[in-house]
């Protein structure tokens, strides 16, 4: 960004305003307050506040910026809303930034930045491509990543190279694509959104958490059209009293162009109840560590998790090596749902602590504590682990499980308590 030139209404530079010569800024802007400013351009590639340097320390409250160019590359910031960057801090306070171009995003936050949103709108509504554009993935991008399925042109708050984003009582609308984004992260990026209603009205995310980014979510909804969160690679969301409805999938979780198999995503879902077309989790070619304690997140499908593999021609290849898997961890719960793994390259666990399942599983392995349940609402198939006692697993009248013992060649067939059939056999 350094070496980028910006064509920009105004622009503040550690400490000192600037302002370009036909700016469309109605107001009175001082180099720390902007207040009840109006900043309008129709111009495609420019910007409508630019704050850099560590020196800025910028407060933009009850105004507008309003852009309805075509940005050009959001890597860059080129075409925001606003951008703040080189280590500057802001607050936006009761404003509304909205913009209507390809890759103009609402906010973006990058190197360093400090950012911070209270009661405020933001809404990318995207735009056109411009004619010739040729589909690709990386810096200059205009439209999401083609195997990720999505539509839009726009991400409404892009984070980047270690900023930290702090977002309350505020509204992100996105078209499409995304509403709080992640990318080329820096690998210490905070993205944080409290007491938010993020809405994506076609398919796009809500929340997207690059190598590299912690995205928190609290006590807010999410409606899209698509998925409530996605995670590439190793990246951590939380989402802690989170609402809502996908679309697609609740979290989507994957893993491309790693030059570690190994990396591990992280999903903690806490008092969180959404509800999703397809599964809660969904995990492509990828590991994750994924925590569920309390709430209530529900699939209209009845899948609470699928792992398999993934047809992106860019999925990270494990080239035989073992890696750690996936495991989702149930507790203090009471949960409904399916978990069915047919990735062949990574193994599969479900773990219930002090917690109750209610669904088939089909090839993953079954951890329980004796406070916990399983009750097979369909038949399945399981590796029990050598600490599970039988008396969690239960299953009603016409239902099998067929399970493999974790330590040895034990058999055994019984008759569950609820009238199924449990089949141990090496």
């Amino acid at each position: 960004m350094a070496q980028t030139h910006y064509d920009t209404a105004l622009a503040i530079r550690d400490g000192t305003i600037v302002t370009s010569a036909d700016a469309e800024v109605t107001g009175s802007p001082s180099a720390t307050l902007l207040d009840r400013l109006a900043i309008r351009s129709a111009k495609n590639a420019r910007n409508g506040l630019i704050v850099s340097g560590g020196r800025s320390a910028v407060t933009l409250r009850q105004g507008a910026v309003q852009l309805t160019g075509t940005g050009s590359n959001d890597f860059l910031g080129i075409g925001a809303g606003v951008l703040v960057r080189a280590d500057a801090a802001m607050v936006i306070d009761h404003e509304k930034i909205e913009t209507s171009g390809a890759v103009s995003s609402a906010l973006v936050a990058a190197e360093g930045a400090t950012v911070r949103v209270f009661d405020s709108t933001l809404r990318a509504n995207g735009g056109a491509l411009p004619v010739g554009y040729k589909p690709h993935i990386g810096p200059g991008m205009m439209q999401p990543p083609a195997p990720l399925g999505l539509d839009g042109t726009a991400r409404t708050v892009l984070a980047m190279s270690n900023s930290r984003t702090f977002l309350y009582h505020s509204r992100i609308e996105a078209d499409a694509w995304g509403a709080l984004s992640t990318d080329a992260t820096g690998g210490n990026l905070y993205l944080e959104a409290n007491d938010c209603t993020v809405v994506v009205h076609r398919k796009g995310y809500g929340a997207y958490a690059d190598f590299g980014a912690h995205v928190v979510i609290n006590a807010s909804r999410i409606d899209s059209g698509g998925d409530l969160g996605i995670i590439a690679g190793k990246a951590r969301i939380d989402f802690d009293h989170v609402t809502g409805h996908a679309g697609r999938n609740g979290v989507m979780i994957h893993s491309v162009m790693a030059f570690d198999p190994g990396e591990t995503a992280e999903l903690n879902l806490t008092n969180s109840a959404f509800t999703s077309a397809g599964p809660v989790v969904l995990v492509k070619s990828a590991n994750a560590a994924i925590h569920v304690s309390g709430g209530h997140p529900q699939s209209d499908t009845g899948v609470l998790l699928e792992v398999r593999k993934n047809d992106d021609p860019n999925a990270t290849k494990t080239a035989g090596r073992q890696v750690p898997g996936v495991r989702m961890t149930l507790r203090a719960t009471k949960l409904a749902g399916d978990a069915i793994a047919t990735d062949p390259e990574r193994k599969t666990v479900v773990e219930l602590d002090n917690a109750e399942l209610s669904g088939a599983l089909r090839g993953v392995t079954l951890v329980a504590d004796a406070h916990s349940r399983w009750t097979a609402r369909a038949d399945s198939q399981v590796m029990l682990a050598a600490t599970t006692p039988i008396s969690a697993i239960d299953a009603p009248a016409g239902v099998t499980i067929r399970a493999r013992p974790a330590d040895g060649a034990r058999k055994e067939q019984r008759r569950l308590p609820a009238g199924g059939t449990l089949i141990i056999s090496p």
